[in-house]
């Protein structure tokens, strides 16, 4: 039996992560919820750099990082880059800093990967894409076999395809306008709220947009990154606006 297709944007491929040169560093002001496996790893590492691990994770409510009084995480320096990797290597990271600021879909016959704009440079790259999204086969999970999609799974499918298809070839409002539809239909493999998903795009559309002068790029890329780090990673704000009349 073949394997799961994983599918991504064609920009995907594209993404680094700028470290230093970042203005909004994801290791400032956010959870860093440290996973099973890496904990595990973390607990047997040697040297100063593990001594520093084991001193620098709470366990409760879940293990994570103790960020410093300026809500910094303890291994990001002074230059904004990280010690963890600079002395150990990105195979040394936990799984949430490892994925950030990629989020996953999993359709029963396939897998959907995309970044997310809470990311200056995701949110640069997929803004100034110059033509509209379009989704390549990136990988194939082995440990996943696909199966036929539902009448439900294909219908959301179908209606995702028509969006998209609606939006305009080019301008960073229809790159944007792409972005909250792949981001955000998909979510309703989860919950079936659909319709409520499509009025979600229109409103987060118009939240972005309000007060964007329509040439500005810059501008975008950062009301864009406010909203997504604002709303799109907050339950709580995201189920709000997706529950407004």
């Amino acid at each position: 039996m073949c394997a799961m297709k994983v599918f991504a944007p064609d920009y995907y491929s594209g993404f680094r992560c700028i470290a230093g040169a970042c203005r909004h560093s994801c290791c400032e002001g956010w959870e860093i919820d440290v996973d099973p496996e890496t904990l595990k790893r973390y607990r047997t590492m040697e040297g100063p750099l593990g001594a520093k691990l084991r001193s620098c994770i709470a366990a409760d409510p879940e293990p994570h990082f103790m960020l410093s009084a300026r809500e910094r995480c303890p291994f990001l320096t002074d230059q904004n880059l990280c010690e963890i990797i600079l002395k150990a290597g990105e195979d040394a990271l936990c799984q949430i800093c490892a994925d950030h600021p990629r989020f996953r879909n999993y359709w029963s016959d396939r897998i959907e990967i995309g970044l997310g704009m809470a990311c200056e440079e995701a949110a640069r790259l997929i803004l100034t894409s110059p033509h509209p999204i379009r989704l390549v086969p990136v990988a194939e999970a082995a440990e996943e076999q696909p199966e036929s999609p539902s009448e439900e799974e294909s219908a959301l499918r179908n209606c995702r395809d028509r969006l998209l298809a609606c939006v305009p070839e080019t301008g960073p409002a229809a790159r944007l306008r792409e972005y909250l539809i792949y981001r955000h239909l998909a979510d309703a493999l989860y919950d079936g709220r659909v319709e409520e998903r499509v009025r979600l795009v229109d409103r987060a559309f118009d939240r972005i947009t309000e007060g964007w002068d329509g040439r500005s790029v810059p501008d975008l890329i950062e009301k864009a990154r406010a909203f997504s780090n604002e709303v799109e990673y907050d339950d709580e704000k995201l189920e709000q606006l997706l529950s407004e009349g």
